[in-house]
């Protein structure tokens, strides 16, 4: 009996270890030996597995090449010191390649537009339009705009800090007028001016700047009967005191989105036929302009302006004052292209 269960129990472990030895049923070579079977050949490309220098990233076992990985995102751009309060140049430039665009109308008719490119952080061009300019025919006649009035204009400077701790933003610009014949006048208008601004903590900023002004009227119906046009009449042959003018503005920002405007600019009136009296010239006048509103950002690239203009505060009259909308818009387009060729 006791044979019988001793070969029982030899045939179980014979048994078990023949088993053991048998090759897997997946094992395309057969090879026998517990654990020494090859293991199947591995794809990298479909298992994900790190293929020589190619970084380690998930691969979709469906996909035969593995998916480029993605651009790390852009950081945020800093905000951008407008070039402009409300009609008064700042002494803050657009920084290089950015691109500024904006939009005016009101309700006496206006409408303005002013493209702008910054270049280098040290300078600025634009090409815009402007209803500043007026007529009038005589001197009680109500003034009217003259549009479009085309001017390009070029700005240069240091920008807040740059070059010492607690330095004001400082720019030199020229604007000129391209030539405009109107009601049988041809005339031309030029602004030389020197602006600083200076953020006085976060929430406030002021700007303070002199003008040169120069401008000029000319009929363009000959004199008869030699057939002559009449001579040109010009702001600077009056005297400096004629074109120097001070300008200002205000900027205050109570919510983070928000700002309220303030500033005092001038601009150019033409009298066709007033009569000029000594030095004092009256078919070329400056008058004086006043405006306040408020600036809403609605994304990073796009703010919306508002507010009221009163065009000749010298003359101070309600029913003269305008209302006026303008939409601005800024793009980094062009300052992405030229990183990436750097």
């Amino acid at each position: 009996m006791k044979q019988v269960h001793g070969v029982t129990l030899a045939t179980v472990l014979v048994t078990a270890a023949i088993a053991r030895a048998q090759p897997v049923p997946d094992d395309p070579a057969g090879a026998g030996g517990g654990g020494s079977a090859s293991p199947a050949p591995v794809d990298p490309v479909r298992s994900g597995a790190p293929t020589g220098d190619k970084p380690d990233v998930p691969i979709d076992p469906y996909l035969r090449t593995p998916p480029r990985p993605k651009a790390p995102p852009e950081p945020p751009r800093p905000p951008i010191d407008f070039p402009e309060v409300l009609r008064i140049p700042t002494g803050w430039l657009l920084p290089a390649a950015v691109l500024y665009s904006k939009t005016a109308i009101d309700t006496g008719g206006g409408f303005t537009s002013d493209q702008r490119v910054g270049l280098g952080d040290v300078a600025e061009f634009g090409v815009a339009t402007t209803d500043q300019v007026r007529e009038q025919n005589a001197p009680t006649d109500k003034p009217e705009q003259i549009q479009p009035y085309v001017t390009a204009s070029f700005r240069l400077g240091v920008s807040e800090n740059r070059l010492f701790d607690n330095q004001p933003g400082v720019t030199l610009g020229f604007r000129k007028s391209f030539e405009r014949n109107h009601a049988g006048e041809k005339t031309r208008i030029a602004e030389l001016t020197l602006v600083a601004s200076k953020h006085l903590g976060s929430r406030v900023a002021v700007h303070v700047g002199g003008a040169l002004w120069d401008a000029s009227l000319q009929s363009t119906t000959p004199v008869m009967p030699g057939g002559e046009l009449p001579p040109e009449v010009t702001l600077h042959g009056h005297g400096r005191a004629n074109q120097v003018r001070v300008f200002g503005g205000f900027e205050a920002k109570p919510l983070p989105r928000s700002s309220i405007l303030l500033d005092l600019s001038w601009a150019p009136e033409f009298c066709y036929q007033c009569v000029d009296e000594g030095d004092t010239i009256n078919r070329i006048r400056l008058r004086p302009e006043l405006a306040w509103g408020v600036r809403y950002e609605v994304a990073s690239f796009m703010h919306l302006e508002s507010g009221v203009r009163v065009p000749d505060i010298g003359n101070f009259n309600l029913l003269d004052a305008q209302i006026f909308g303008q939409v601005t818009f800024t793009s980094f387009a062009l300052k992405r292209v030229v990183e990436e060729l750097n």
